[in-house]
């Protein structure tokens, strides 16, 4: 059985826990593997994610299946879009239609009737077909600088 609940601050501890589990294997060959743990750290320290929440209205959601932690994604609304800011899955679990629940989740509630953005390394083929299965369309490619690394990335649109 599988569920999507909202969490708070509380529960912020959990998401860092997936993520740490899930980045080096979903960028894996994208990323250089030196990389991820530093990116970890800055992205998933709880006060970032703790600020997320408190000072720039993000929702979290923890997807569970069989009673276990297996995904979270997190959300938000600004220039009349609902923006996807994480979205992510343990391996074993992608194929369960988790992805689209937290999708949805985030549409249902930030706003049914609006479009849904986000963004996703260029390089990150699994994930854009993911998307484009989703109803996403690569809307622009920009550069992007987290820390000192800088990426690509495409931002993909699903229209309302």
């Amino acid at each position: 059985m599988s569920l999507i609940q909202p969490i708070d601050a509380g529960d912020l501890p959990r998401v860092a826990a997936l993520a740490y589990r899930i980045w080096p294997e979903a960028f894996a060959g994208i990323l250089p593997a030196d990389r991820i743990p530093g990116m970890l750290a800055e992205i998933y320290a709880l006060e970032t994610l703790e600020a997320d929440i408190a000072e720039r209205g993000h929702q979290y959601w923890l997807a569970t299946h069989d009673g276990r932690d297996v995904g979270f994604a997190s959300a938000y609304r600004a220039d009349g879009r609902v923006w996807i800011k994480k979205l992510y899955l343990l391996a074993e679990t992608r194929g369960l239609g988790l992805g689209k629940a937290l999708i949805a989740t985030a549409r249902a509630h930030f706003g049914a009737e609006l479009p849904v953005a986000l963004y996703v390394n260029d390089g990150n083929a699994a994930a854009i077909a993911f998307y484009r299965s989703q109803g996403f369309e690569v809307e622009r490619h920009v550069p992007v600088q987290m820390g000192p690394y800088r990426f690509s990335d495409y931002v993909m649109l699903k229209p309302a």
